[in-house]
């Protein structure tokens, strides 16, 4: 895309050149270089939208990886007699993920409650 960007300028900068000595009448139309410059920068924000999310997915893996060390059996619904407890079910990964977001929002509303009764200590209970 970048080659048709420099491609366009370049057949536009030796028209206007053209029509300036006299050459060439302005009439004529070549692709517009306003077109093609603004679908390469849509092109630009696609890519800095993708990167940005592979770079959010590598970071979500990281984060389970420290947080969430084990490893999820996504094929069994029971954990078989003699696995390695290492491993989790997906229901146990449910639960633990679910216990998880409940303690987060409990954290939360914690912290809601506390700068509130700092913002207004004469209505703290």
């Amino acid at each position: 895309m970048i080659s048709l960007t420099l491609k366009t300028a370049a057949n536009t900068l030796v028209q206007n050149n053209l029509v300036d000595v006299g050459n060439m009448k302005g009439g004529e139309v070549a692709p517009r270089f306003d077109k093609v410059l603004e679908e390469f920068y849509s092109i630009c924000d696609q890519m800095e939208l993708h990167l940005k999310t592979a770079a959010e997915c590598l970071n979500q893996g990281n984060s389970s990886n420290r947080y969430l060390p084990l490893n999820v059996v996504t094929t069994r619904l029971e954990p078989l007699p003699g696995q390695d407890p290492s491993q989790l079910t997906y229901p146990q990964y449910l639960a633990t993920v679910r216990a998880q977001v409940i303690y987060a929002k409990e954290i939360h509303d914690m912290l809601l409650a506390a700068a509130h009764n700092i913002q207004n200590p004469s209505t703290a209970e």
